[in-house]
């Protein structure tokens, strides 16, 4: 392992890390439990690192997953009245940025992409682009999500 992945390593596990002592300190907004917040990043980037892309497309990766997260629990953070199961639209959506990740990370494998700052966006746009593209499905099948589900007449 070269000395740019171990920083990728490390640099996402950092973030994973974050996320978890932000949800120590502010509390479980999703109420999915702990290890919600550890498995997600665990499978996610586990899978993506056996493609071995080049450096900071798992930083990248970990960089969404983080702000797929932190994006639905501002909203319990800031609501009178939280609600319980927000948490799903996060799961529900997992498909979406898993398959996403997983296509960037073979395409730029198969393409030999070298660069570390297009790796890294290749990162943030893969699992970033899956997810929201599933989310828009989920709030316009089986949930609402205000501004992302179409009006219904």
């Amino acid at each position: 392992m070269t000395a740019m992945r171990k920083l990728d390593a490390a640099l996402s596990i950092a973030i994973a890390l974050t996320m978890l002592i932000v949800v120590l300190f502010k509390g479980d907004a999703l109420y999915l439990g702990l290890w919600y917040y550890l498995t997600v990043p665990i499978v996610v980037l586990g899978i993506c690192a056996a493609f071995q892309i080049a450096p900071f497309f798992l930083f990248g990766t970990s960089i969404a997953i983080a702000i797929s997260m932190l994006a639905l629990m501002s909203v319990n953070w800031r609501a009178t009245s939280p609600d319980g199961l927000l948490g799903l639209g996060h799961l529900f959506s997992l498909p979406g940025a898993f398959v996403g990740a997983l296509a960037v990370a073979f395409f730029a494998r198969k393409l030999a992409v070298a660069n570390p700052f297009f790796t890294f966006l290749l990162g943030v746009a893969g699992f970033g682009v899956g997810y929201f593209v599933n989310q828009l499905l989920v709030c316009n099948t089986v949930m609402w999500c205000g501004l992302l589900s179409l009006p219904i007449k």
